[in-house]
């Protein structure tokens, strides 16, 4: 039987079902293989991403004023200088040990004085940074003690009473802050706050207005003074709400109550009018007889059939 000889068109094919292979491997993008679950690594579902370390951002301004340092001349005596050179070392307890023990004498003269109350007050404000203004404010007291008119430990002082909310912060120490220190915005917030605690707040507007057009001295205090003057507007506003529902006319006024009742008739009877009542049943009888013991007759009673 004759067979064919089909070799030569195997081999084509060949050759084309490999171009075949060929092109289609060679156009198509490589792909990643799928892992298998055993081949992923162990993790750990509940352990802690490692993020980086989140930026720690700067704490606000607080709504205060920054307490401030006198500056200090020439000591006025070695004593004094050493009390100094404690501070400037940061040595603040032998400070307040060195201060405490100077004499009369080393706080006599109005030079020593000042320089006295420069020490306290800079200690104080030392102070308020590593101990807050319950220690501080001991320091601020002294100083205020020595010079009453200072500026600067007068407003020192008036912090630190503002924060602990002293008793001593009153309206008239306040007020007294206010003359000694008229450009600051501080004492009129001071005051504007206690005056709105008080309930006169018309009086409170007046110092926040003040405060306001010197609040450039200190922007740390925009925040409480916009905090004021939030209050205020609201009890200007609860006012005017109240104003409203009040009635501007007055209601008509009304006659006396002897007005409104309808007039009476008079009662009296007139003197012509009393000869036409008839007269009374017992001057129509005819005079009894005192004399005689008889009695008017009286009927008998109808006789009944038995």
């Amino acid at each position: 039987m004759y067979r064919r000889d089909i070799s030569s068109t195997l081999r084509i094919l060949g050759v084309l079902l490999g171009a075949f292979v060929f092109y289609h491997i060679w156009t198509q993008p490589p792909t990643t293989p799928v892992p298998t679950p055993a081949s992923l690594p162990a993790t750990n579902i509940d352990a802690t991403p490692n993020f980086p370390p989140a930026l720690v951002e700067p704490a606000p301004p607080q709504d205060i004023p920054r307490t401030r340092l006198i500056e200090f001349g020439e000591a006025p005596s070695p004593a004094h200088q050493k009390v100094r050179d404690a501070l400037d070392r940061n040595e603040y307890a032998e400070t307040e040990s060195a201060l405490r023990t100077l004499s009369k004498t080393q706080i006599a003269a109005p030079r020593d004085k000042a320089y006295v109350a420069a020490l306290w007050n800079n200690l104080g404000v030392q102070q308020e940074k590593n101990g807050g203004i319950d220690v501080s404010v001991k320091a601020f007291k002294r100083a205020v003690a020595l010079a009453p008119r200072n500026p600067t430990a007068l407003l020192n002082l008036t912090q630190a009473y503002w924060g602990l909310r002293h008793p001593s912060l009153t309206l008239q120490f306040l007020e007294g802050v206010t003359q000694v220190v008229p450009d600051d915005p501080f004492p009129h917030l001071a005051l504007a706050e206690l005056l709105i605690d008080k309930g006169r707040h018309l009086d409170a507007v007046q110092h926040l207005k003040r405060a306001r057009a010197r609040i450039h001295r200190d922007s740390n205090l925009t925040a409480l003074l916009e905090k004021l003057e939030g209050k205020t507007a609201k009890v200007a506003l609860r006012a005017q709400q109240t104003k409203a529902l009040v009635p501007t006319t007055k209601p008509a006024k009304q006659a006396p109550v002897q007005e409104l009742l309808p007039p009476q008739a008079d009662t009296a009877t007139p003197a012509s009018m009393e000869s036409a009542w008839p007269a009374p049943a017992a001057e129509l009888l005819p005079p009894a007889d005192p004399a005689s013991d008889a009695s008017l007759p009286v009927p008998a009673p109808a006789e009944t059939t038995p």
